[in-house]
């Protein structure tokens, strides 16, 4: 990624995060329209209510508390299913299949493992390309990725959303580049009909910090600084809030859930990013070559700057057109703008995006987004859930109601000398035996025993099981299950391959998030590393490989592919394999083979043939 090359002359675009990824710089003045952003950002926060709602409920069924919707009884009462059942008399009982799909489905991406692989646009820089796939997959393994990919990949079934951060700061003793997997119970947005998201506007989240992170990461060094900070949020209370926005919002829980966190021990911080737009000027420095940006407010200074340079060159009587000014340009300039907010709306920090890539920190994904909204995978198959517990409820309700082994013993034919409770004795002992004389004409003892699940429950119950199937997409190949007799391998092999194209929609859009993120990951590397790329690549210098320098990595035009792992059993087969064919045609030597190779003895066997090597005479 390329510097860009309109930076503002004072550097007012850099900067860097800290460890928690909020920025800390203090804005030297607030803004008109704070509070308007603020309260853009809660109406953006209220317009994903329904949006939260549906994810708990998605988040419930996957993890088995699936009796909770609330219904309506005809007295008015509102109370959930769990509740109703109890006072019916029946047990709610569930089988939860939704929570394996979403196993199998997270087994299936983890049973292939890839990894970021940076392909220069022009060849003669394939050598950096390799250097930054190094970095990268360095930076893959510091943040654990392939871990956090496998729960953001089960959120993204749950939800259809997922949320990264990428920012650069210090942490766990050193600066480097950080993701942090965002809950979509705190984040908030505009509204996006783009399935590429690429009309998002606004971006935000909720912070809950305690006292202590605040004033270290919003002082930076003021003592006055943190005073203030510890004054203001002494000043967030209910009832301060309540007084502050009763102008804004009427129903004041609204505000709470906004404004206030949930543990009382915490600080709320309010992290807004803008998409907004500002007259400036395109300014190109023709002594220098310089391009770059300036605010609107700056033209007198550059027009006093060009009249200073025509003077001087009219006393050095230099020709007006060989004159080296300054050219200006006016323009509506576009940027991300970000703000951090206390409860009360005081702005604790506020600027430009310090990234060279020029847009917030944030990657997401929601899907499909088509017309705007969002339908997940578990979704789609809550009916099915729901359908197998009612009946699994219904069964296990019948069978306990049901005529099992009941005697019918004629009040008439009762044995002299025996009670009712001798015959229930007798007739339950094994080899027991009842003596009496039976009356002609007279009803003789009977034992009753009804099937009386028989009615349709067990073919209903197969039905929805198959359903879920169908509609989830996994079926019994791909859930790994024993085919049955006869089946041959080729069918079994057609049959899960089958299943898995079911899948490959929502497994590709993983995989766009995912190099999303993985771009924004390398365009921070560009910009805040120096020469420790070099260091973890663990590569050598000579003259086919030469020594970069940070800025030749900088100015890299670099995309991201993800591909399957170094590490998988296959690919190291394969590579082995390879690398052995070549040894056998004798195009490559003992010590290439262990070089290139990933043989779990390469490294001793290779120290043991140079330390040979080094002891032959000459």
């Amino acid at each position: 990624m390329r510097k860009n090359t309109f930076q503002s002359k004072a550097d007012r675009l850099t900067g860097a995060q800290n460890s928690s990824g909020i920025e800390g710089d203090i804005p030297s003045n607030t803004n008109n329209d704070c509070h308007r952003v603020l309260w853009q950002a809660k109406q953006a926060w209220e317009g994903l209510d329904n949006y939260r709602r549906r994810r708990t409920r998605c988040r419930n069924y996957t993890f088995g508390n699936q009796w909770n919707d609330i219904i309506t009884l005809p007295d008015g009462r509102a109370i959930s299913e769990e509740q109703y059942l109890k006072e019916q008399g029946k047990v709610p009982l569930k089988n939860n299949m939704i929570r394996k799909l979403v196993k199998n489905v997270v087994g299936q991406f983890r049973s292939v493992q890839t990894q970021p692989v940076c392909i220069a646009r022009d060849r003669r820089e394939q050598s950096l390309s390799e250097l930054l796939s190094s970095t990268l997959q360095y930076v893959h393994q510091h943040n654990h990725l392939w871990e956090i990919d496998g729960r953001t990949l089960e959120e993204f079934l749950i939800s259809g959303s997922c949320f990264h951060k990428v920012s650069y700061g210090h942490r766990r003793g050193k600066g480097d580049v950080w993701v942090d997997e965002i809950s979509p119970a705190r984040i908030f947005f505009n509204k996006m009909e783009d399935s590429r998201l690429w009309d998002c506007t606004l971006i935000g989240e909720l912070h809950d910090i305690p006292i202590a992170d605040l004033l270290s990461n919003f002082a930076r060094g003021s003592r006055e600084r943190a005073v203030a900070l510890r004054e203001i949020y002494s000043r967030v209370s209910e009832e301060n809030l309540h007084a502050h926005y009763d102008n804004l919002s009427g129903e004041r829980l609204d505000n709470l859930d906004f404004f206030m966190p949930g543990d009382e021990r915490m600080c709320r911080v309010i992290e807004v990013w803008r998409y907004e737009s500002r007259e400036r000027i395109k300014c190109h420095d023709t002594l220098t070559g310089e391009y770059y940006k300036e605010e609107l407010s700056h033209l007198p200074a550059i027009e006093a700057e060009n009249r200073r340079r025509i003077t001087e060159a009219a006393t050095a009587g230099i020709p007006a057109e060989h004159i080296a000014l300054i050219d200006t340009e006016w323009f509506i300039d576009h940027f991300w703008y970000y703000r951090f907010f206390s409860p009360l709306g005081d702005v604790l920090a506020e600027g430009e995006t310090p990234y060279w890539h020029g847009e917030h920190p944030y990657t997401f994904k929601l899907y499909p987004l088509i017309d705007g909204e969002i339908h997940s995978f578990v979704e789609d198959i809550i009916d099915q859930q729901r359908y197998i517990n009612r009946l699994i409820t219904l069964v296990d309700f019948i069978m306990g109601s049901s005529a099992k082994g009941v005697l019918l013993f004629p009040e008439n034919q009762i044995p002299d000398g025996m009670s009712i409770e001798d015959i229930a004795d007798e007739w339950t002992r094994y080899n027991g035996v009842i003596l009496f004389k039976p009356r002609a004409g007279e009803a003789l003892p009977q034992q009753i025993s009804m099937n009386a699940t028989n009615i349709g429950a067990y073919e209903l119950l197969k039905l929805q099981m198959q359903l879920l199937e169908n509609i989830s997409g996994v079926h019994g190949a791909m859930q790994g299950e024993t085919p049955r007799g006869g089946t041959p391998a080729s069918l079994y092999n057609q049959q899960r391959q089958n299943a898995e194209v079911n899948l490959i929609d929502m497994f590709e859009t993983f995989k766009c998030f995912r190099e999303s993120r993985d771009t924004k990951i390398l365009k921070v590397i560009q910009q805040y590393y120096d020469e420790r790329y070099r260091e973890m690549s663990n590569e050598k210098y000579d003259e086919g490989n030469p020594r970069y320098t940070p800025d030749d990595v900088r100015n890299a035009e670099l995309d991201v592919a993800i591909t399957e792992s170094t590490s998988s059993p296959a690919y190291r087969t394969a590579s082995n394999e390879f690398l052995l064919e070549l040894f056998r045609m004798g195009r490559i030597s003992l010590e290439t083979l262990l070089e290139n190779g990933t043989f779990p003895f390469a490294d001793r066997l290779l120290q043991s043939v140079e330390r040979e090597h080094n002891a032959t005479p000459e």
